[in-house]
Formats: structure tokens, C-alpha cells, sequence
């Protein structure tokens, strides 16, 4: 008996505390829009937050925070700051002061110890918009730059940060931009954009690919702008994805991908074997009509083009973020392990310890589990997948 409670126990132990990979995004489910976390199947639904309209989260590079933007004043849609939470959406924590005009689209640090992201400040009467750093243990911010951009985000090595600056409506467009990460040396990441169409290259995400590349995910949106009945409106031509490698200084469009998929928000997943998307399909070269639109979130392998669904409802999912395990279990120089990690450098111990108590299960019984298991249709094949 105490052998079969042992063997349980051993068993209770694996299950209760694999952690498995999980996407955080942004949903408009009922009308209202919260930030929800699931695993990278589409299972396991869980709401986070819903106050304020948040958006935009990403994941710490331990997987134990996330940080996102939303409203703090009700009754005013432009006016947003910088909130941190735990991961299962407790602790939820203002990181930007109150007395800021506008801040958006936060991202971590590599080694987590800071975020970079969007802020407008008001000098002189007018608003100023930069790109800043803030230290997550002292809360000080640095304006490294002052640009009006989207999505920063870092390089794996923290050396380099690349975004996209503002377009004008109707007139410009925005391309890839990279500085270094104190701001200085801004510059044109990719060729210079045509004047038509309209082009946007946005949604940068930044990775080491499987065999130590250095690569950008990117969305090229290519439209032209017409006003029809006295409204402008975009006219949408076509939606290219793409991957930078920063080495050769090359881009290849991950040709799968229909040109009717438009996009709201791309992340890296699979350990860069494949891309989670937001996307929904447009008819091109018509106008777009309305304002929300039902996106829901993909998996696109890479090397096949294989397309997996993973969300299907009558909101929007838009602005995934995806993390796994590895990530959890890796300890950055100079920090303590997480207790997965800690969990996964154990566990061959562990399954070599379970396999003698299950030696001695089976044979203090007369009649065999495992062979009891065959007999109704099961394989202990579990046993052998934590590694």
C-alpha cells in the first residue's frame, strides 16, 4: 500500500506542475475587451483583467509577469499608462505616473529587468512623444528618443531596439526603424518606401530563429487612400508577411500566408518554427468598412505553411503573445532559477525513482498493472514525455 501511495504521489507531482507553453492577448468578447491567457491549443480560456479597455500584453522573459496599457480615466479613450500584473492576473500595479498624457505598447527588457515603450508629454503647450525606458526597480524612465513611434522591442541581446515611427494618414507610410538601445543612431532598418502604395511595415517582433539567426517578423500592408462620398478611406491592396535576418541584411515573405489575411498583431511561437497571428479575411481592393472587425488567432508553421486555428467566436482576438516552457526553465545570468526550471533539472531523478517504484508495484501484485492497462486499452506512455 505505501508503494501504490508513493507511486500516486510521484504521478500527482508530474502533472501538477507541468507548465505549458500559453499565448496572452487582447479579446473583445460581449462588447468588452479584457486580456485573456491560453494554452498554445486554444484550451484552457482564462480571463485576466477587463477594466479599462487593457491592451497589448506581453510576457516577461520568466513568464511570471505581464505588462500591458489601458485607460485609467473612464469617461477619456486617450488617455492610457502603463500596468504590470502576475501572471494568473492578480497584483495588477500602475508603472507609468498619473500625470502623463499617453502611454502604449510596452515591451521587456531581454534580462526583464526594464520595459520600453511609447509616451506623449505635454511641453510648451503641445504634446511631445517619445520613445522611453523605464527601470523596473526604481521606476525611473529615460526618453531615449524623441520619435513618435509603435511597437519597440529589443534585441535578444538588448543592444538594439526596432519600431515603427508614425505614418501620415492618407500620405505616408511607416517602415522599420532600429537605433541602439540608448536611443542613439536611429535609421532606416529596410529599404525606403514607394509612394505608392501606401505601405506599412509594422508589428516588429524580434527573435533568435531555431539556428541562431537573428530575424524580424514583420507585416507589410500595402493600400491606397481614397475619398469616397467626402470620407477617406483606405482601399486595401494587399497584406505581406515577412522575416528579416538582421546578418544578410534580406527579407523573405512567408508566401503561404494569403494576401486577403489582414493582421492585428504578430508574435513569434514555436521557438521560432512558427507565427501566431491575428488575422481575418478582407476582399482587397474594396473599401474597409466599420471599425471592428473579427479577428481570431492562428498558427502558421513555417516550413509547411500549415495553418491551425486556435480561437473561433463572434468577438476579436488581436495582439497575441506567446511563451513556453524552455523560456521558464532557463535561469538568465545573474538571476535565481524558476521553480520549473528548478522542476525540470529534477526530473530524471525523478522518473528514475518512479520507474523502481513501479518495478515494485507491479511485481508485489498478482496481477500486473501494466498489463492490466494493455488488457483495457492503455499505454503509461506519459511516463516518458518530461524531458
Amino acid at each position: 500500500m505505501r508503494l501504490l501511495i508513493a507511486s500516486f504521489c510521484l504521478i500527482f507531482l508530474f502533472f501538477s506542475t507541468g507548465v505549458s507553453a500559453k499565448i496572452v492577448f487582447e479579446s473583445e468578447l460581449d462588447g468588452v475587451r479584457g486580456i485573456y491567457v491560453m494554452d498554445d491549443d486554444g484550451s484552457n480560456l482564462t480571463l485576466l483583467t477587463d477594466v479599462l479597455n487593457p491592451s497589448s500584453p506581453r510576457w516577461s522573459p520568466d513568464g511570471r509577469q505581464i505588462v500591458f496599457y489601458r485607460q485609467v480615466n473612464p469617461n477619456d479613450l486617450l488617455i492610457n499608462h502603463i500596468f504590470i500584473m502576475n501572471a494568473d492576473g492578480s497584483n495588477i500595479r500602475q508603472l507609468t505616473p498619473p500625470d502623463n498624457l499617453d502611454d502604449w505598447d510596452p515591451s521587456f527588457s531581454p534580462d526583464g529587468t526594464s520595459i520600453v515603450f511609447n509616451q506623449d508629454v505635454r511641453r510648451n503647450n503641445k504634446s511631445t512623444s517619445f520613445i522611453c525606458v523605464m527601470d523596473l526597480a526604481t521606476g525611473a524612465i529615460e526618453h531615449i528618443a524623441e520619435l513618435g513611434a509603435n511597437w519597440p522591442v529589443w534585441s535578444p541581446d538588448g543592444k538594439k531596439i526596432v519600431f515603427t515611427p508614425f505614418s501620415i494618414l492618407g500620405r505616408t507610410g511607416s517602415n522599420l526603424w532600429m537605433m541602439d538601445a540608448d536611443g542613439h543612431k536611429p535609421h532606416e532598418l529596410l529599404p525606403p518606401l514607394p509612394k505608392q502604395p501606401l505601405i506599412d511595415r509594422v508589428y516588429p517582433r524580434w527573435a533568435s530563429a531555431p539556428n541562431g539567426d537573428q530575424q524580424i517578423l514583420y507585416l507589410q500592408s500595402e493600400k491606397t487612400f481614397e475619398v469616397i462620398d467626402g470620407v477617406g478611406r483606405f482601399i486595401p491592396q494587399a497584406y505581406k508577411y515577412f522575416i528579416y535576418d538582421i546578418n544578410r541584411g534580406t527579407s523573405r515573405r512567408l508566401a503561404f500566408i494569403p494576401k486577403n489575411y489582414r493582421c492585428a498583431g504578430l508574435a513569434w511561437m514555436d521557438n521560432g518554427n512558427s507565427v501566431l497571428l491575428s488575422t481575418y479575411k478582407v476582399q482587397l481592393k474594396e473599401p474597409v468598412k466599420g471599425l471592428l472587425h473579427p479577428y481570431n488567432l492562428y498558427k502558421y508553421h513555417i516550413a509547411t505553411g500549415k495553418f491551425t486555428r486556435l480561437t473561433e467566436h463572434p468577438g476579436s482576438d488581436s495582439f497575441p503573445d506567446w511563451i513556453d516552457d524552455k523560456a521558464l526553465s532557463v535561469s538568465p545570468e545573474g538571476k535565481l532559477p524558476t521553480p520549473w526550471g528548478q522542476l525540470k533539472s529534477l526530473l530524471p531523478a525523478y522518473r528514475n525513482a518512479f520507474k523502481a517504484v513501479w518495478r515494485n508495484v507491479t511485481a508485489s501484485l498478482r496481477v500486473p498493472v501494466t498489463a492490466l492497462y494493455r488488457s483495457r486499452g492503455f499505454r503509461p506512455s506519459f511516463l516518458y514525455h518530461f524531458y
